[in-house]
């Protein structure tokens, strides 16, 4: 699903859901791809810097990095996405109980957890944050 996608609301209950691992994935991944890219570039001075670079067979596996990388760099744009469309309708919830469940689920708490701290029932909970995904709703 890309970030132009009309969600349904059933999509939207699954990217409310699964936030709290997007959130942690994008950051392992995001420390992984600036470690990777920042680090480890060192360049040849003295007589190596001038002498020829083996060909063939030696670009492959920087060819099959470079093509890891991109794959890499493709899924973390595809979290981003999903992150960014519940972020840029945070402000459509009004209602103090409602944003209080969202944020609760947002942090990872279970239907459960959230009904037990809010002392409302489970199927309140998840009536709320079905009002939540017909808010954030295009």
């Amino acid at each position: 699903m890309s970030y132009a996608t009309k969600y349904t609301t059933e999509n939207i209950m699954e990217l409310i859901n699964n936030y709290p691992y997007y959130i942690s994935r994008l950051k392992e991944l995001n420390s992984q791809y600036q470690s990777e890219i920042g680090g480890g570039i060192t360049a040849q001075y003295g007589i190596e810097s001038a002498m020829p670079k083996a060909q063939g067979m030696n670009s492959n596996p920087v060819e099959n990095d470079v093509l890891r990388r991109k794959k890499m760099n493709k899924e973390i744009t595809r979290l981003e996405n999903k992150v960014r469309y519940i972020q840029n309708r945070w402000d459509r919830i009004v209602d103090e109980r409602m944003a209080l469940v969202f944020n609760l689920r947002l942090n990872g708490l279970t239907y459960r957890r959230i009904a037990f701290e809010l002392g409302i029932s489970k199927s309140r909970v998840h009536q709320v944050l079905d009002e939540v995904c017909e808010l954030l709703k295009d």
